[in-house]
């Protein structure tokens, strides 16, 4: 009778395959345990760093919440210090870019208008989230009002309005443009701002200051989405 085959599966020890792996694992034994300690030291250093960004993210919101509370109290200046101080620490952290949007709203309240729009704009320029982004050029709009420079005020409402995820925040950033676009004599892009409220936010309660205004700049308040849905269902 002839000898069954023999396969890897039913591979003995003593047989050929079973030297060839022993002398592979003999061979190359030691660059694999290298090569499994790198993947554990690897594993360990990527959760120890996630463990110190997280402990860093909190000691952050820690000082920020107490700056905060500082300001309410109506420590300005020592509000705006432990901000600064937080910043430099903990940048790149939420709460150091909420800290920016805090230091900013009381420099613009202590009139240091130059101050907070440079830094603004510094700011939004560096590629900050959206949920951040919105408050920092909303507040940039107030801060170029406050210089005179309406247009480009204008621009950065619109640009929050564009960054916003709420409804209602939308439609106030784009009232705030509106204003400013009016004032700066661009009637057309503030009838613009006042009816893209109406035609995308219609049912929103700035709504019904968006038609007062477009009114008088001479608009025509456009169908809003919502009547349209309304209608044809």
């Amino acid at each position: 009778m002839t000898a069954p085959q023999q396969t890897p599966e039913t591979a003995r020890p003593g047989t050929l395959q079973h030297m060839d792996l022993q002398a592979v694992l003999k061979q190359h034994g030691q660059k694999l345990a290298i090569g499994a300690a790198v993947v554990v030291i690897a594993a360990a250093a990527g959760w120890l760093y996630m463990s110190s960004e997280q402990r860093k993210e909190n000691f952050a919101s820690r000082e920020l919440t107490q700056a905060r509370s500082e300001a309410e109290a109506g420590n300005l200046p020592l509000a705006a210090s432990d901000l600064s101080r937080l910043i430099e620490r903990f940048r790149g952290t939420r709460a150091a870019g909420q800290a920016v949007i805090v230091l900013n709203q009381i420099r613009l309240i202590q009139g240091q208008r130059d101050v907070a729009v440079n830094d603004l704009q510094q700011f939004v320029r560096s590629g900050v989230p959206d949920y951040i982004a919105a408050s920092a050029y909303g507040l940039l709009g107030g801060g170029l009002e406050d210089q005179g420079k309406l247009r480009e005020a204008g621009a950065a409402y619109r640009e929050a309005a564009g960054k916003a995820q709420l409804d209602f925040l939308k439609a106030g950033y784009l009232l705030d443009a509106g204003r400013a676009l009016a004032a700066a004599g661009d009637s057309a892009g503030a009838r613009a701002a006042y009816g893209e409220v109406l035609s995308k936010f219609g049912s929103l309660d700035q709504a019904a200051e968006a038609r007062v205004r477009l009114s008088e700049l001479g608009g025509t308040a456009p169908q809003s989405a919502d009547s349209t849905t309304n209608r044809s269902s």
